[in-house]
């Protein structure tokens, strides 16, 4: 099989590295995503990395990986097409949500970390815009360009990070190697987006950022009134400054508050993220 197994459609998402754009199998007429990566020789080895870590992936909240075709020049990966809104837009157009609603969506970024990780790789970028709310309030987490191997030595840079220096960990931005604990933070961080409409920490440019980070400034006063203490102590633990004070994502999915049925603390306004 070759990319002429596909026709190729209009443009879905633009990454900083990537395109994607919806494409069709002409055999079986089924709807796809591919991503079309650019990349110079030299580059090779790190633009084979996302290939190497979706081939063997098969959880319902990842985008499946169907086939990958390798040029001189690009990479192009095959994918599920996760069709819908990123998480907090999709909450944004609500007119209310409930703490329920917030804890479903954590449960299913956290079934599909939790497996990441037992499989040894990082996610490295659960961001909302990784985020897809696809049918029947289904996430789907995508775009592994950031993933790394458990095993792999190398210390990332914190410039590979500084577009998104508000969801960074702080082990990343003193320079520390990633840890799983490094995508708990991620996560965290949009928990706390989801309950409160801001970032974790609040700052006036980027070197106030960087300070409250490596504290660990978080203001929980800033959350939205009524929380639950169960998602109160779900935001502490996550967002410690520490990484070895943060709950890996199995003890995260085994938390009382991910999976009690207590009562819903609804936000009180439209808000846009």
């Amino acid at each position: 099989p070759s990319t002429k197994t596909f026709a190729f459609q209009t443009q879905i998402r633009r990454g900083r590295f990537s395109v994607v754009r919806q494409c069709w199998e002409k055999a079986s007429r089924r709807a796809l995503a591919a991503k079309i990566i650019p990349y110079r020789p030299k580059d090779k080895t790190a633009v084979l990395r996302e290939y190497e870590a979706l081939k063997g992936l098969r959880h319902p909240h990842l985008a499946q990986l169907h086939a990958a075709y390798l040029s001189p020049r690009h990479l192009v990966l095959i994918l599920e097409l996760c069709s819908g809104p990123e998480l907090l837009p999709c909450l944004a157009e609500r007119a209310s949500y409930s703490e329920s609603e917030v804890k479903d969506y954590l449960w299913q970024m956290l079934s599909a970390t939790q497996y990441l990780h037992a499989q040894h790789i990082l996610h490295l970028d659960l961001r909302s815009e990784n985020m897809i709310i696809t049918e029947y309030n289904l996430l789907k987490v995508v775009d592994l360009g950031n993933a790394q191997s458990l095993s792999q030595e190398k210390v990332l840079p914190s410039e590979k990070f500084k577009d998104y220096l508000e969801t960074m960990a702080p082990e990343l931005l003193e320079g520390q190697g990633a840890l799983p604990q490094t995508d708990i933070w991620a996560i965290g961080v949009t928990a706390f987006i989801m309950l409160s409409a801001e970032y974790p920490v609040s700052s006036e440019g980027a070197r106030d950022l960087q300070r409250g980070l490596r504290k660990g400034l978080i203001r929980l006063s800033r959350c939205y009134s009524g929380l639950s203490g169960g998602a109160v102590a779900f935001l502490r633990s996550t967002l410690c400054a520490q990484p070895w004070g943060r709950p890996c994502a199995s003890s995260c999915l085994q938390c009382p508050w991910l999976t009690e049925q207590g009562p819903a603390c609804s936000r009180p306004a439209p808000v846009t993220f």
